[in-house]
């Protein structure tokens, strides 16, 4: 699958940020987002762009993240043409700013979920405190996007296979077009969804509030320099101000 929803599908490697627990690799990609989102240096979203890029690189992830990469560019190049036409005001390093600003949140939320496993994060939103029943639809969500993602291309190549052209036509009609596709793919996912709730009933999910686990998790020397890592990264937009400071 070469969409750009690859970034929501775990591909098992062993890599370090695979072996990581998933509450210190959420912790780095909170961190990179909160000073991408705080930085108003141009200089800063580059170092921290550069960051996440490298982490993928060495989570061997760089394949699965390019789709993403590639479907996420038209929004970054409106982003950017949306700034520089409605703040006029704003020199061209604002549009810039604000279009790395994005690829900067995408890209680091792109890195949680290609090395965390749904069965890790469901573990992990549970050790937080959120409810079984939430955690089980969060996960369930991010578990089935890439399987939606399947569905369209197996329901499109049928329909090609018949001679349908879903681009055929102007506009209204290429709408029309995509009615022969929603269909089958509404009756698809209602039947697995009635599966999943059949086998979530068999396994008398819910019968108690608190169920007993195989596996736990555990925080590791690794993931507390990494926790170390992400607060010095959540605090570098800091790092301009506190140099002045000093100068003076």
């Amino acid at each position: 699958m070469s969409s750009p929803l690859q970034a929501f599908k775990y591909v098992p490697k062993d890599t370090f940020m695979d072996r990581l627990d998933p509450r210190s690799k959420f912790a780095l990609s909170l961190s990179l987002l909160a000073a991408s989102l705080a930085s108003p240096q141009l200089t800063m979203q580059l170092v921290y762009l550069a960051l996440a890029t490298l982490l993928i690189a060495a989570a061997k992830r760089l394949a699965q993240w390019t789709p993403t990469l590639k479907a996420i560019s038209p929004l970054v190049a409106a982003i950017f043409a949306a700034n520089l036409i409605f703040t006029p005001g704003m020199p061209l390093t604002y549009a810039t700013l604000m279009a790395l600003r994005f690829f900067t949140v995408t890209t680091s939320f792109t890195l949680f979920f290609l090395t965390t496993t749904p069965d890790d994060l469901s573990l992990a939103l549970e050790e937080m405190g959120v409810p079984r029943e939430y955690t089980l639809m969060f996960t369930m969500s991010l578990r089935f996007v890439p399987t939606l993602a399947d569905d369209v291309e197996t329901v499109t190549a049928a329909l090609l296979s018949r001679g349908f052209q879903l681009d055929r036509g102007n506009i209204i009609q290429r709408a029309k077009n995509y009615v022969y596709l929603l269909v089958p793919l509404i009756i698809y996912e209602v039947r697995r969804s009635l599966m999943i709730a059949e086998a979530l009933e068999a396994r008398a999910f819910g019968a108690t509030k608190k169920p007993t686990r195989l596996y736990t998790l555990k925080m590791k020397k690794p993931d507390y320099l990494v926790l170390i890592a992400s607060a010095l990264i959540a605090v570098s937009p800091l790092a301009p101000a506190i140099l002045n400071l000093s100068i003076i």
